[in-house]
This record gives structure tokens, sequence and C-alpha cells, in this order.
């Protein structure tokens, strides 16, 4: 319906109104029809700028909307803009919806420019914060309040919002008064370097989807909500967490906050806050959602809850939560919307901590390891597809069973970042890159070249028998440099991977190559929007322990019998081309035409 009304209003708009000054107008419009549902019948009558002269009596008369002249001084304008004759039929179109239609089609016109959540995450997150009657409650990065609105049901004794941007604080504000919430205020200004809500005490729950990706510009680090850590400059995730719990009552508060899944791998400062904050026990559950939660952006997101209260069973564990794609609902290629029923499920699973095989598990602190919070390395799958085979995985089994670090059977190393600066045509050293190795090798034949130059050089040069491991993007080709050459150096992207004495090069290519390996490798692998794996991660990959006369007859048995399966192989071909030669040359028009055998 929402999307029924932005499309008539469009369209009645057209050519008088731009796109992005269609939620004002329907904003204005809602909240005036919440103070007098029967008004656009008696601005019919009125001239014109009647309109703005109702606005302006009503929404005078509040005190907890911000950015007010700002408001009306862009609704005068949009009036002013419009013929008359169009104005009236506005009106006659906007008077048979309601407030809260009304105000929702505006948010649904926004959806391209802004950030906005979906009503069933809105959902998904006060579900989790159990809101309580009589609960303060606080969202630090408000938006149009989608989330506070949905709180209201629970009945809390005060809704408090901090919103950066003024237009949509003064939106945010009117939501809350059109959908009926009893004590609400909405502040405007940078929740991280201004915060205005801190006049309001401490809150029993803070309910929060920061943007993504907004960069620290300020210096925070005497500022006490910031006290887990020292903040990275390039991604403000962990500090709207740290913000979030500085706002909680320290006795009983709980806070839901929604991060990008890089949040929790990244190093640097942001694994030394993870850290601190999962030592002090603050984390409870981290709930992992498909891409496309959010219109405007494509990244993996999760779900953050922060408990300064634990129950007893919750207390030094973390509980996981995988929500996978096939779980939601496609609503299209942009946007996935989570059912009642799902909802419910989280939301239960979440209160007694049950682990479900592939849905959920809770893992004791100690198991947590250099901070790492994803979802994927704890609630595993068990069933994997690759090359056409699916693949069962037993975890646990595998951990009883004895294996060799890949540390320990070889060196590691990155390759060299080579850049368009670097590359030049009459370069001395050529790059292998990933688009470089096939199903049938290394192409050495479409080799960069880069200048001479490079630094360390000896540290990026490969030798034969070195394998090169793609970590970035597809993080499980593979390649065997089968030739010496000096000058041919590995990128970036690439692990060379130098087996030591005790180890057959080509036996470990092999295993590299095997559905089993394939599915550690995914099982590791981390990224957003790109895969990617860690050196650190690939140095503790697991190696089967066997002798290297073990392994050089296991690789010898391999060969020969990929040998045999070839040329049984070449039979059938051979087979099939005499059967269909038979079937051609009986045909009426066969002395008319020659089939020359493919050449081998």
């Amino acid at each position: 319906m929402t999307q029924e009304i932005e499309l008539n209003l469009t369209n009645e708009w057209r050519g008088t109104m731009s796109p992005v000054d269609i939620p004002n107008m329907l904003v204005a419009s809602a909240y005036l029809k919440y103070k007098n549902n029967d008004i656009f019948k008696t601005l019919m009558l009125q001239y014109k700028m009647a309109f703005l002269d109702s606005l302006e009596h009503e929404i005078m008369q509040e005190d907890n909307i911000p950015e007010l002249k700002e408001f009306l001084s862009r609704t005068k304008e949009l009036i002013e803009k419009l013929p008359d004759g169009k104005y009236r039929e506005i009106l006659k179109l906007i008077n048979d919806y309601s407030p809260k239609m009304l105000i929702n089609s505006g948010f649904e016109a926004m959806r391209n420019q802004e950030h906005i959540n979906s009503e069933s995450l809105n959902k998904l997150i006060v579900s989790l914060a159990n809101i309580q009657t009589g609960d303060m409650v606080l969202d630090a990065t408000a938006g149009t309040a989608g989330t506070l609105v949905e709180a209201i049901k629970h009945q809390p004794s005060l809704l408090v919002g901090q919103e950066i941007n003024a237009e949509l604080s003064t939106f945010a504000a009117i939501n809350l008064i059109v959908n009926g919430a009893e004590k609400s205020v909405i502040l405007s200004g940078d929740t991280l370097q201004n915060p205005e809500y801190p006049k309001y005490g401490k809150f029993d729950k803070v309910v929060q989807v920061p943007p993504f990706g907004v960069k620290v510009e300020a210096d925070l680090s005497n500022d006490d909500r910031f006290k887990f850590g020292p903040l990275s400059r390039s991604a403000g995730d962990w500090a709207f967490v740290s913000n979030a719990l500085s706002a909680l009552k320290p006795d009983n508060g709980k806070a839901v906050i929604v991060v990008p899944n890089g949040a929790l791998f990244r190093g640097g400062p942001d694994r030394i806050i993870r850290q601190s904050i999962l030592n002090f026990d603050f984390i409870e559950t981290v709930i992992s959602l498909p891409n496309g939660m959010f219109n405007n952006t494509m990244i993996p997101t999760v779900i953050l809850v922060l408990n300064t209260n634990k129950k007893e069973n919750a207390k030094n564990r973390v509980q996981f939560i995988k929500v996978t794609e096939d779980m939601v609902t496609v609503v299209n290629r942009r946007e996935r919307v989570l059912s009642n029923e799902l909802i419910s499920k989280i939301s239960t699973v979440y209160g007694n901590k049950e682990s479900i095989k592939g849905f959920s598990e809770t893992v004791n602190l100690n198991d947590i390891h250099n901070g790492d919070l994803v979802v994927d390395s704890y609630v595993v799958q068990d069933s994997y597809h690759f090359d056409g085979l699916e693949v069962k995985a037993d975890f646990n089994k595998l951990d009883r069973i004895k294996t060799l670090k890949l540390s320990e059977v070889a060196s590691l190393s990155r390759g060299f970042n080579n850049t368009r600066a670097t590359e030049s045509e009459n370069g001395k050293y050529q790059v292998i890159r990933i688009s470089d190795i096939t199903e049938d090798g290394i192409n050495y034949d479409e080799l960069v070249r880069v200048t001479s130059d490079v630094k360390n050089v000896d540290d990026y040069r490969v030798e034969k028998g070195d394998l090169l491991l793609s970590i970035r993007g597809t993080t499980n080709k593979i390649g065997m440099v089968d030739k010496d050459d000096d000058s041919l150096l590995f990128n970036a992207n690439l692990i060379r991977i130098r087996a030591n004495r005790t180890t057959d090069p080509e036996w470990l290519k092999i295993y590299l190559e095997s559905p089993m390996a394939k599915v550690l490798l995914e099982r590791i692998s981390r990224g957003t929007t790109i895969r990617q794996i860690s050196l650190q991660d690939l140095k503790n990959f697991p190696i089967p322990e066997l002798t290297l006369e073990e392994q050089k007859l296991a690789k010898q048995e391999y060969q020969i019998g990929l040998e045999e399966v070839q040329a049984e192989l070449e039979k059938l071909r051979q087979r099939e081309y005499n059967v269909k030669r038979a079937f051609y040359q009986k045909l009426p028009v066969s002395d008319a035409f020659e089939i020359i055998p493919e050449k081998k």
C-alpha cells in the first residue's frame, strides 16, 4: 500500500516536485492528518498557503521536534512550487490515507537515498532487546526512528533518539508522534563527537543500526565512553558498540546493535576492542544475517547482543546464530525480509541458548581465539558442494585426528604488491597473478612485467616446485611452478608454499585440491564483499601426517589411476565417434559430405 501511495503521488507531482522533496510533503501531511483527521476537507476550501499555516500552528506547539524552522521552510518552498490545481488534486489523494500510511510512504520514497531498516529487522532487534514496560530506550543513530517506533508496542517509559542528519531527525520525531509514542524525544547531532542523550541518564535498552563504514575523524581518546581500546580511524563500528555499552545501566542493561561482518574479524584496534569487551563478558550473542538485508548495500551484516547482566546459562560464553539466505524471504535482488516465524525462532533460541546443528552454538570464552567472532567459525555446516560432489564434514572428529600444521611442512610467504605504477612492458621481472593460474597449470605467456627496482625482490621469487595458493576472491585456486626462472615473482593475492624436505610438493598440491581441503579453506575464509584467508590461518591449516615415502606412494597411485581413467575416457570418445559416423554414413545424403576426424 505504501508503494501505491508513493507511485500515485509521484505521478501527481511529476514536473512540479523533485523525488527527494516528496518525503517532506508526506511527513508534513501525515502530521497534519494525525492532529486533525478531517483537516484536508477544510484545506480544500481555503487558499493554498493555509496548508503551511495549519502545519505551523500545530507543530510549533511541540517541544521535542528538532530543526523545526528548516522543516517549515522546506515545506513552504514545496507548497509554493505547486500549481493550485495540482495542489487540490494532491489534497484529495492524501485524504484517502491514514497518517501512518502517509509517513511510511514517505520513508519508502527515501529508500534509494537513505539507509532505511526493514520492518522485519526492526521487529527482530526489538524482540532481542526484550523491552519491558517502563524501560528507558535509546537509539543513538535513529534515522527515521523505525526501530523506536517498533519499541512503542512494549510501553517504554521514555524513547530517546539522536540523529546526525537534520532532516531525518525531524522526520524521526514526527514518526514517533504519528505512531502514538507517549513520551519521546529526538535530538539532532553527531552521536560520537557531540552526544546529547547522556542528560537523560543511563538506559535499560539500546537498539541501534549505525551507518556502515563511517570513519572516526575526531580524537576521542580522552572520552570515557571509549574505554575498551584505541578506536580505529578507518571504521567506526566498534566506536558505536563502545558508545552503546557506555549508555547502558551498568547493573542491568542490554544493547542490540547491527554492524558489518568485517567488524568481527578485522585486526588492529578493532581486535583489541573486541578482545577487551569479550574479557569483560559483555557479548552475549552474535547473529549473522545474509547479504541484502539493507536496500542500499549488499554487504553481510551481524547483530550483536550486549548484556551487562547475563543470566547464569550465558555467563563466560558467547552464543552464535547463523541466518542463511534460504531462511529469509527474497523481495527483490537487493532486499531480503525475515518472516515472523523466523523472528520467533531466532528470539526463542536466543532466549533458551539451545544448540541446533548448522543454526546455533554456544561457545566458552576460552575457545574464542584472537577475538574472532565470525559466526561461521563456530556454527559450521556439515555439507559442502565442490566440483559436483557433496562433502559431509565432522569437524569434531577431525579435531581428534592427529595432523600437522601447514607451517610445519612448508614455509609460507605473501607475494609482491604490484601496481600499475610498477608495471612496465620492458620490466625485468614477471609477476604471476591469480588469473594466470588455470586448470592446465600456470599460463606464463600472459604474465605482466614490472620494473627492476622491486625492493627485497628475493622475498618474492618462485622456484620450481613452489605452490601458489589464492587467498583473495577465489580462495582455493592453486598452481605449481614447473620451470626455473629467476625473473618470476608472485602477486600479493597469492601465498607461496615451499615444501620442506619431508614433504612432496606434488602430493601436497593434490591434497590442497581435494574436496576435503576445499572445505577447510572455505571454513577459514573471511570477508564482507570479497573473501580472504589470513596468512596466520593458513599456517595453522591441517595437513595429513604421512611420511615422505607414503606421500610419494599415494601420489603415484593417484597419478596412475588418473592416467588409466583418461585412457578409458579416450576409448569411450573414440567409440562415440564411431557410433555417430556409422549412423551418418547410412544417410542417403552421406555421399555428398565427408566427416573429418578431429585432430589430436
